[in-house]
């Protein structure tokens, strides 16, 4: 099975000068993660990663981009919206399965459209707090995939 991980980008990020593939340029917690796994060889080979970015929207983790400020709110995620869902509904058509999210409350909004009319699964890491959800990405991105639940874009899904 072919795996989609959306992964919302993070505040921090490495200080660049030129532009560096996406996965590179953030330092947050679950980049971490995700950079030591595949470091190590222990990332799951059928699964791909996909950005949300405040700035840029939805990219690839390949994507070559430079340092940037700027935050998600509610505001800038309603703007990407129908971009995200054209995004995610592309990916799609290119083969994957299933799309898995690890998105804090805002970066969902961003990805509701997509989640009402998708044709394959989308899913969740699922945990309360940071700690949790990141243990639940390195069990994800090993093969466990019982650490994930439905994603329910219902309670997001606002008007504009």
């Amino acid at each position: 099975m072919s795996t989609l991980l959306v992964q919302g980008c993070s505040k921090s990020k490495n200080q660049v000068t030129e532009p560096v593939p996406a996965l590179e340029l953030y330092s947050g917690f679950f980049f971490k993660i995700l950079g030591k796994a595949i470091r190590c060889g222990e990332f799951d080979a059928d699964i791909d990663i996909a950005i949300l970015s405040a700035e840029h929207g939805l990219i690839n983790a390949e994507t070559p981009i430079t340092h940037y400020d700027r935050r998600m709110d509610s505001q800038r995620a309603r703007e990407l919206r129908s971009e995200v869902a054209n995004g995610l509904f592309d990916r799609v058509e290119e083969g994957y399965d299933r799309v898995v999210l690890n998105l804090g409350k805002t970066y969902r909004l961003a990805v509701t459209e997509f989640a009402h009319k998708s044709p394959v699964p989308v899913e969740q890491i699922s945990g309360g707090g940071i700690g949790e959800k990141g243990h639940a990405l390195k069990r994800f991105i090993r093969g466990d995939g019982s650490v994930l639940s439905s994603f329910d874009p219902t309670p997001l899904h606002t008007s504009n």
